[in-house]
């Protein structure tokens, strides 16, 4: 694997021990930068299948009342040991049109990246959708 900023693919790789919802046999991916992104956007891909990825969103920045209740069993699992060891993102779907994107606020990521382990939580709460419109209009 290739190195960047001194640091394997490997290291920075995030282990999703349950998987991601339609995808339960992939297990690492790495979290990179997209050009113009900034902390907002994000992309997310598989360990050794560079073709296997996702646009994530940092949801709070469209969504400043998004309120997930991370369940204490989740947060425990990724070894954080107060809620703010973890960073929540979302999986962002991106369309042609770039102002019809939305994010799933229903089934947020949630990340530790003190331990490197991630999950994704299905939210019991019915306020969220996987559709959210990122864009008013």
């Amino acid at each position: 694997m290739g190195e960047a900023a001194g640091f394997s693919l490997e290291e920075k790789a995030f282990e999703f021990s349950p998987g991601i919802y339609g995808f339960p046999e992939v297990k690492r991916f790495v979290v990179t930068e997209i050009p113009g992104g900034g902390d907002i956007f994000k992309l997310m891909v598989a360990l050794g299948q560079p073709d296997l990825g996702f646009t994530l969103v940092y949801p709070f920045a469209f969504f400043p009342d998004y309120a997930p209740d991370i369940p204490d069993a989740d947060v425990s699992e990724l070894g954080a040991e107060k809620p703010d060891d973890i960073l929540v993102m979302c999986i962002a779907n991106v369309p042609e049109q770039f102002k019809d994107a939305t994010a799933n606020l229903k089934a947020p990521l949630v990340f530790n990246p003190y331990t490197r382990k991630a999950r994704q939580v299905i939210l019991a709460d019915d306020r969220y959708t996987t559709r959210h419109r990122l864009f008013k209009g």
